[in-house]
């Protein structure tokens, strides 16, 4: 429901010609909110796993992964806003390190959510719950190798000498990792179908997070060529948003399945 409401209100506003910097800024500001939510979620979830749960160092990299992603998120607000320190701002190596460098944690937040889901099948065999990746599921990750080449061949139609040399291998690789995660994730979700239940579910919303999040690099890299770019920023935007709704709900449902007594 969050997730509808907010698209709907976005959709609503860009067709009443809102400027779409405007609507992008609203939709990311509740993207992060819910992104801090997934992460105290996630947390509390953590600590009420036993110390001796197979599944909790998977719960410790899916934390790190989700706080990396707030403090991504908060230097980019930072940019949104304008507000971004003037001591950092006056020193070169600072302003590179910051604009070009600090971009990456996006990157770090992604392998570290990848290892969590790692470990969850590791933790999740070790429990004796018996769950094996079928040949079929693992199929999902086809879906993932166009993903990076879409990236690149839309970035280099749009500009083929951006003057940020660094964005077209930051977009390769985030989308290349995002996709990564969030086939593992699908393939987890059809291995959990055999026990059924909240296990599907928690990876099924975890699988939809990382294909979100591949995509809209896609949609970044489709600006004024497949799309408009107004259209194609509120895309991103909007798929990002699917990202952060879909790790709230993974992680709420593992915080429900955990704490039952």
């Amino acid at each position: 429901m969050i997730w509808l409401a907010a698209a709907v209100l976005a959709a609503v506003d860009f067709l009443r010609d809102v400027e779409p910097a405007h609507v992008r800024l609203a939709l990311f500001i509740a993207t992060v909110v819910v992104e801090v939510l997934a992460l105290v979620t996630a947390v509390a979830g953590r600590r009420a796993l036993p110390c001796d749960e197979p599944t909790r160092r998977a719960s410790t990299a899916i934390c790190v992964g989700l706080g990396l992603r707030v403090a991504a998120e908060l230097r980019l607000g930072l940019m949104y806003l304008s507000a971004v320190p003037s001591v950092i701002l006056k020193r070169p190596l600072l302003a590179d390190a910051f604009f070009y460098g600090l971009r990456y944690l996006y990157i770090a937040a992604d392998l570290a959510l990848l290892l969590g889901v790692v470990r969850s099948l590791r933790g999740l065999r070790r429990s004796g719950l018996g769950i094996r990746p079928r040949p079929r599921d693992l199929l999902i990750f086809l879906l993932v190798v166009p993903v990076p080449l879409a990236v690149y061949a839309l970035q280099a139609q749009v500009d083929p000498a951006p003057a940020d040399a660094g964005i077209i291998t930051f977009r390769l690789l985030a989308a290349s990792v995002g996709g990564v995660v969030g086939g593992y994730c699908v393939v987890l979700a059809g291995a959990a179908l055999q026990l059924g239940g909240t296990w599907a579910w928690i990876w099924g919303a975890a699988g939809v997070a990382g294909i979100a999040r591949a995509l809209s690099f896609v949609a970044a890299a489709a600006a004024e060529t497949v799309m408009p770019r107004a259209g194609s920023i509120l895309l991103e935007q909007g798929l990002l948003w699917t990202f952060a709704c879909a790790w709230l709900l993974a992680t709420a449902l593992h915080w429900q399945h955990v704490r039952r007594p």
